[in-house]
């Protein structure tokens, strides 16, 4: 059986990604956790293989979208083939600077809408 994606669990409440972790962790997924995405960043430019990031939109020191603009920008982020789930509210979700991504999560979610997202950007990669 294949090993299963990694997965970056990128929020600044640890309780959430706690809860990612208790979650995906017991499924075989390893499951790495940044407070904010500066560490993510640095996270994924030393990543080995492709992530599925689990991407808080709102955060201190650079948010979601600011992330996803960077990985944007840079050449071997974009093509490293980083699947990004972005998680907001709804209403954060319905402006026009989300960017499009493997899919969306919105707060707060339940563990099984957190497995089947991470299982759909899993198969669309």
């Amino acid at each position: 059986m294949p090993a299963l994606a990694p997965i970056l669990a990128v929020d600044d409440s640890a309780p959430i990604r706690e809860m990612i972790v208790s979650v995906l962790g017991p499924r075989g997924h390893p499951v790495v956790t940044a407070g904010n995405g500066r560490e993510a960043l640095l996270r994924l430019r030393a990543a080995v293989q492709p992530y599925v990031v689990l991407l808080d939109v709102v955060m201190p020191l650079l948010d979601g979208i600011g992330l996803c603009q960077e990985i944007e920008r840079d050449d071997e982020l974009r093509d490293a083939g980083h699947r990004i789930i972005l998680m907001s509210s709804t209403v954060r979700f319905a402006l026009p600077d989300i960017p499009p991504t493997a899919g969306q999560l919105a707060k707060p979610f339940t563990r099984q809408q957190l497995i089947a997202a991470v299982e759909a950007a899993r198969l669309s990669a």
